[in-house]
């Protein structure tokens, strides 16, 4: 399960960013996993703010080590695909530098990256099997070289086993990401590879109302998830009876009551709205997220679909139990902050606003004292009291 992550240098990020799933001492309202070392993590978290203040670049920050980890490229000269802060001075001088704590089997590891947009700078991964970290590996650049240096008295590898990982390290990618290429095993890393491979799911973004062709497949060939689908349509009032796939086309079954008496109707998905093809969409990516017990970040998760909607897809997800599957979304939907002690709590919810030299700014609603005096969280938000709003010229 993810638990912190830390930011520098990335996007509009300039100064560092702390983002972090660990429960408070208040966790009456939300679903949390205790870890072995008694930290509870929490389930779900959104984040709020006013248009380009940072809210996507958070999730994206995410996104790009999912990918970074699994990028395997051919040559030295293709770059990183990182992109720093861009608005300073000799921009491309300073290196983006990323923290991230995870548990992964009820353990922490914390990895450490320092890149630039040509290649990687340092990579370290450290494990806690005790309070105090243990370093597993160290990565260097020298001269476009990658240099790596092993902890002897927990990574059991031969020279030649070296060699391979060095060799196939190229300065462009992450040494996570050479797992997928060589057949050596590496105590822990490969543990860590597993669970990004298995529990790392793709940001979704909000925009998107299209149905996939994997969502089709699963319409197919999954029973259990096709009935999971009608039974959420049912209960979420869409008047969906049936769900079918033909020739890679969605047929949707409509039943309806008229004056003739109750009649069936089968229309292709080119005719349903945007808010039926986003929910089928949606609930499918939720559905094996639930299953791999994976973390999703879905952006501005509220497009196209009702507010009760999305209150409800997210009481759903908040009440499945004894499931480490985590949640964090991006919303514009201010009255999410209605629902503060229903399906979570005051510390699932954090900011992003955007400062006049273009540096975005994160923080949690922890932070502010004198919570338990407003007589509504929303109202206060609304009032510019926690910042993150638009500032509109009337």
């Amino acid at each position: 399960m993810l638990h912190e992550l830390k930011i520098k240098n990335f996007k509009s990020f300039r100064d560092e960013a702390m983002f972090s799933f660990e429960a408070s001492t208040d966790d009456r309202y939300n679903s949390t996993v205790t870890m072995p070392d008694k930290v509870k993590l929490l389930r779900f978290a959104v984040v709020l703010g006013a248009n380009a203040s940072g809210k996507s670049n958070l999730l994206e920050a995410i996104e790009f080590l999912r990918v970074f980890w699994n990028k395997t490229p051919m040559k030295n000269d293709e770059g990183t695909d990182v992109q720093p802060f861009l608005m300073q001075p000799i921009a491309l001088n300073y290196d983006t530098e990323m923290e991230v704590s995870i548990y992964v089997e009820g353990v922490r590891y914390l990895y450490q990256l320092i890149i630039n947009p040509e290649k990687v700078v340092g990579e370290t991964l450290f494990v806690y099997n005790t309070n105090r970290p243990t370093r597993i590996f160290t990565r260097q650049d020298v001269n476009g070289i990658s240099k790596l240096t092993f902890n002897s008295a927990v990574v059991k590898l031969s020279q030649a086993e070296v060699d391979v990982l060095s060799i196939n390290c190229l300065r462009n990618m992450s040494l996570l990401a050479v797992l997928k290429k060589v057949n050596v095993e590496v105590a822990y890393v490969s543990k860590l590879r597993n669970w990004i491979d298995q529990r790392m799911m793709p940001l979704q973004n909000g925009t998107a109302a299209v149905i996939s062709q994997t969502t089709k497949s699963m319409i197919s060939d999954d029973e259990d998830f096709k009935e999971y689908l009608l039974m959420f349509a049912k209960e979420a009032d869409f008047n969906i009876s049936d769900i079918k796939v033909k020739k890679m086309a969605a047929l949707f079954g409509h039943h309806v009551e008229t004056e003739r008496g109750e009649e069936e109707y089968v229309l292709p998905e080119t005719c349903q709205s945007a808010g039926t093809t986003r929910m089928v969409e949606l609930e499918s990516v939720i559905y094996n997220q639930l299953k791999r017990q994976g973390l999703m970040c879905i952006d501005e998760m509220e497009v196209s679909m009702h507010p009760n909607l999305m209150e409800y897809i997210l009481t759903k997800f908040v009440n499945s139990r004894d499931n480490e599957s985590q949640l964090l979304i991006t919303t514009h939907y201010d009255p999410i902050l209605k629902d503060i002690d229903d399906i979570f709590g005051i510390d699932s919810v954090w900011f992003t606003e955007k400062a006049k030299d273009g540096n975005s700014n994160l923080y949690s609603l922890i932070e502010f004292r004198g919570l338990n005096k407003l007589s509504s969280i929303h109202r206060a938000y609304m009032n510019g009291q926690f910042g993150a709003l638009p500032n509109v010229i009337m």
